[in-house]
């Protein structure tokens, strides 16, 4: 301990009584994302999904607070109080479930080359540990540039990024959808770790706006990211893309969407692709919704789908869901996929894709490919962490293999 001056009772119960206040709230965090989603639980005694995510995630950056604030217990002599010794064994406690945190995230490699293992080669894996340690999503690297605020349709913007260094030929575009419950977010808060990698490698990525509930009524969402697509065709000669080459992805709510706009492309009533155009060649969809029936009662009965998404009553009007369902969509047809979702996430269990893929599997002629990531949670590729370099990566190699990419040319920009 280093003397810091007179101590009274107050101070030091006082400083006690703070400290192990904030060791108990990270304790507590980290069980919550230690422990299974338990998903067959009501919905308030199970994990909630964003501490978890959070925790989960930023695991090292919480092991690195736990550590200063024991630190400074000791520094302060607060570790010989009485409360001292349950701040320190609390502590050590919480570090060994950090230990188990990060060992999760470590697993997202195997896990995505297990999924991968004969459609996809991963040459090497690389990892930033600035990201991990200095999370910034939001920040464009250097080898990317945004365009903003361009206008696909009326009303709906998208942005557009892609590689500083000209690409050899015409480049293969993705099309990328962001989650929100149909509701909400944002086409520049979701998905940006696989956004900037795939500009970096080359491709034209464009994230997109669409129709948003409760204003919108299905089949509207899937409808306006279909006239994105067109849009991406109908000027592909101009954005230097190759309209052969078009893929979607989405985590969530776009997850859902991407999977419907790639399993209804050419659909007569929604779609605008004309007879001579090639479709969606593949899709990589995160923590989707693929049933909104829920007829396997896979997870709660939310209100929204009824209310906001589809407006009818699921008993009433049953057809109305399937249509809006993409496991109804599958067909011998279906684009190449690759699933990914978290063993922990406790919003749209891992079971949601599970039965998805094995649809998908029973009729599709192209590969579907499903990755199920150790420890994560809902949405945790927001943050650029360990887990989600991973599995960028393993999505990223696998967009590049399927559209035959060989990267950005070794040429100065103009």
């Amino acid at each position: 301990m280093i003397a810091v001056g007179p101590r009274t009772d107050s101070y030091a119960a006082g400083v006690s009584t703070l400290l192990f206040i904030l060791v108990l709230a990270l304790a507590v965090n980290a069980v919550n994302a230690v422990r299974p989603p338990a998903t067959s639980l009501p919905a308030l005694l199970r994990p909630p999904w964003l501490p978890s995510m959070l925790t989960s995630e930023l695991a090292p950056l919480w092991a690195l607070l736990l550590a200063v604030l024991t630190l400074l217990a000791w520094v302060l002599g607060v570790l010989d109080d009485p409360l001292g010794g349950v701040i320190l064994w609390l502590a050590v406690l919480t570090g060994l479930l950090y230990v188990i945190l990060v060992l999760r995230a470590i697993r997202a490699k195997a896990s995505m080359l297990t999924a991968l293992e004969g459609h996809v080669e991963v040459s090497s894996w690389p990892l930033d540990p600035a990201m991990v340690l200095l999370p910034l999503p939001y920040r464009i690297p250097r080898n990317v540039v945004r365009v903003e605020d361009l206008e696909y349709a009326e009303g709906l913007e998208l942005d557009l990024y892609r590689s500083s260094t000209p690409v050899a030929g015409p480049a293969p575009a993705l099309l990328h959808i962001h989650g929100g419950s149909w509701s909400g977010g944002d086409r520049r808060q979701q998905g940006r770790p696989l956004i900037h990698e795939m500009a970096s490698r080359g491709w034209v990525v464009a994230s997109a706006d669409y129709p948003l509930t409760p204003a919108a009524t299905f089949p509207e969402p899937v409808e306006g990211l279909h006239l994105a697509v067109h849009w991406l065709r109908a000027n592909a000669a101009d954005l230097g893309i190759d309209r052969s080459r078009i893929y979607v992805t989405g985590e969530s709510a776009g997850g859902h969407l991407a999977a419907m706009v790639a399993l209804t492309d050419g659909h007569p009533d929604w779609s605008l692709r004309s007879e001579g155009d090639a479709p969606i060649a593949g899709a990589a969809t995160m923590y989707g919704v693929y049933d909104l029936l829920d007829r396997n009662g896979l997870r709660d009965p939310w209100p929204l789908v009824a209310n906001e998404l589809i407006k009818a009553d699921r008993t009433e009007s049953p057809e109305s869901f399937m249509a809006g369902s993409p496991i109804d969509h599958v067909s011998s047809e279906a684009p190449a996929f690759l699933v990914v979702h978290g063993t922990h996430d406790s919003l749209v269990p891992i079971a949601e894709s599970r039965a998805f893929v094995s649809a998908l599997r029973a009729v599709s002629r192209n590969p579907c490919l499903f990755a199920a990531i150790p420890g994560a949670s809902h949405s945790f590729d927001v943050v650029p962490s360990l887990r989600t370099q991973r599995v960028v990566t393993g999505v990223a190699s696998f967009l590049d293999a399927h559209a035959d990419v060989r990267g950005p040319a070794d040429v100065e920009p103009a």
